[in-house]
């Protein structure tokens, strides 16, 4: 045994061994460093290239040295969250996370009386295989409205390919994990649970909430078909209509970088539902509900 400590202590305070460990420090600093530098760089030209397509809307892009970026939900739902499937627990596990979540850029205009604020956040993640970092990013619409009751919805995909719907149960069970987690300002004395709206449209869409009659007041047949109807101009990534209320704001989150092709169809989708739900009417983000 002493002779193992001693081999022990003689190779950690071996020149050649130090010189390594030393190395090797360096190169993890200048990596971490050059990645927030090529990030920062990146978010940069971002907010130059959106600079053009805001102002046409009437509204402004806001880096952080501007002002806040934060979403106007960053108080109870962090950036860059799972959403609770398998898939996104293992990409978006704080477990790989590298560095602590932070918010790029915002975006703020109105659309018609509808104040909204688009976000982008990103976070280093270890890759899963092992091996090399990654910026992973997710952008946030969102939508002031009056206090609603808080709720959630999703309409599920309902064919993997051209002539291969999904089965009855994989058709339920494929945002379940998402929908059945209560949003965090639910309180605990709420019961969060399935809504059940009117037919044909249960078919086509899972709602979840604490109050399922005013959710399914909110949700009425034209609310509902015109979203249907609106679904076909929206992106693929956004075809799931993964929308949630609390708080007084309407939001979606999506991944990836905010995309100026489709970002105003699916600001639309959330708008125009808006627009017909009785129990929705337009805030200031800065009012007291």
């Amino acid at each position: 045994m002493d002779k193992l400590i001693k081999g022990l202590l003689d190779l950690l305070t071996d020149p050649i061994f130090l010189t390594m460990i030393a190395g090797a420090v360096v190169v993890t600093l200048v990596r971490r460093w050059w990645q927030f530098r090529s990030h920062r760089t990146a978010r940069d030209e971002q907010v130059s290239a959106l600079n053009p397509f805001v102002a046409r809307l009437g509204g402004t892009v806001i880096s952080p040295e501007q002002g806040d970026t934060a979403a106007w939900s960053a108080g109870f739902l962090e950036p860059v969250r799972s959403d609770g499937s398998a898939y996104d627990t293992v990409l978006k596990g704080k477990w790989l996370r590298r560095s602590k979540p932070q918010w790029d850029l915002a975006m703020d205009f109105r659309r018609g009386d509808w104040h909204v604020r688009v976000t982008e956040a990103a976070v280093r993640i270890a890759a899963y295989t092992g091996y090399g970092v990654r910026w992973e990013q997710e952008h946030r619409i969102e939508v002031a409205t009056a206090r609603m009751a808080p709720m959630r919805m999703v309409r599920p995909t309902r064919y993997i390919a051209p002539g291969r719907p999904v089965s009855p149960a994989d058709f339920e069970n494929q945002w379940k994990s998402w929908l059945s987690e209560p949003p965090s300002t639910v309180g605990d004395q709420a019961q969060w649970q399935r809504v059940q709206i009117p037919s044909p449209m249960d078919n086509e869409f899972f709602v979840w909430g604490s109050d399922p009659a005013a959710a399914a007041r909110d949700l009425n047949f034209e609310a509902l078909h015109w979203l249907i109807e609106h679904g076909k101009h929206l992106p693929p990534h956004a075809e799931s209509m993964r929308i949630t209320f609390e708080a007084g704001i309407a939001y979606v989150v999506l991944d990836n970088h905010i995309d100026q092709a489709s970002l105003m169809a699916v600001v639309d989708m959330v708008v125009g539902l808006l627009d017909r739900m009785p129990g929705a009417r337009p805030r200031h983000p800065a009012a007291t509900l």
